[in-house]
């Protein structure tokens, strides 16, 4: 009598197990990398929040906007949503460290 039970095959031959454990390894990595977004996504929010603050100050004391840090809080911002983008699925690539920091370039 033989026993047919133990361990299917596909048709290239490959285990079904192997192709969930390799997708599950996959997810786990991809998991650790989406901790360290939110991380970074939470700090650079932060900051973002601070430049407004200075922002605010600036143009407080001034009367008028600084360019300067205002094309950098608009990068920040784009920065965020990449982070944002990765943790929900909506884009695979990875922001900065990893990629680049994002330049925003049209005026607003």
């Amino acid at each position: 009598m033989s026993d047919t039970s133990t361990g299917s095959a596909n048709p290239s031959g490959h285990e079904a197990g192997s192709d969930v454990s390799s997708a599950r390894k996959e997810l786990g990595i991809r998991l650790l990398y989406m901790v360290a977004f939110w991380f970074l996504g939470h700090i650079a929010f932060s900051v973002a929040i601070f430049l407004a603050v200075v922002q605010f100050v600036v143009v407080f004391l001034t009367g008028e906007k600084n360019e300067e840090l205002r094309k950098f809080s608009r990068n920040l911002i784009q920065y965020i949503w990449e982070c944002l983008a990765f943790l929900i699925f909506a884009r695979e690539e990875k922001p900065f460290p990893l990629g680049r920091f994002p330049s925003v370039t049209s005026p607003e």
